[in-house]
């Protein structure tokens, strides 16, 4: 049986196009915050084209990782967020006078740090999952290199700070997954990847 997945393959274009612009120019000044939008809306149109497909194939976990890896990322960025600005308020009287409240306030930056990090490892690990059973189940190697990039950019940015750019080199790889994607998909004839992670 085929299934048409035309709309699907352009939400999922769009929006990684959105996300990889949002993300990357989210750091200006400004427009941070609008670029941050967009982020999110290219994340909602990903979401979107993983449910259509999920549906269409009959295999819900492309959806559902992605989604756990969206999740985790936004709420561990809000926890990270509200444990920093604790941590920056106390940090004022360490400079005026060394006692607890600042150590505190020391701890809370690191708890911080650590909640981020923890949910950028949690997300990575669903978003590698994702692409892997898109691989799985589309048989476009493109999403096979996403997830290969998101895995080495994941444990050289941890490691050495310089994944930036393999995460970049994942995002492009990720347009071209979608841009590559056929409109049409035979449910009986799908790929198998022995690799989920």
């Amino acid at each position: 049986m085929t299934v048409n997945i035309k709309s699907e393959k352009n939400y999922g274009l769009i929006g990684s196009v959105l996300v990889i612009v949002g993300g990357f120019l989210g750091i200006i000044p400004y427009i941070g915050i609008i670029m941050s939008t967009v982020s999110l809306i290219g994340q909602i149109l990903i979401l979107l084209s993983l449910k259509g497909i999920s549906e269409k194939l009959g295999d819900d976990r492309p959806f559902k990782y992605y989604l756990y890896s969206v999740v985790s990322g936004i709420a561990g960025a809000i926890i990270a967020i509200v444990f920093m600005a604790i941590g920056i308020l106390s940090i004022p009287a360490f400079i005026d006078e060394a006692d607890s409240i600042s150590t505190v306030g020391i701890a809370f930056l690191g708890i911080g740090v650590l909640v981020l990090l923890a949910a950028a490892i949690v997300g990575i690990y669903y978003a590698i999952k994702t692409w892997r059973t898109m691989y799985g189940l589309t048989g476009v190697e493109e999403f096979d290199k996403t997830a290969t990039w998101m895995l080495w950019g994941a444990v050289t940015l941890v490691l050495f700070g310089l994944g930036l750019i393999l995460l970049l080199v994942a995002a492009v790889y990720q347009i071209l997954a979608f841009s590559n994607l056929p409109e049409e998909i035979e449910t009986g004839e799908m790929a198998t990847s022995g690799q989920i992670f």
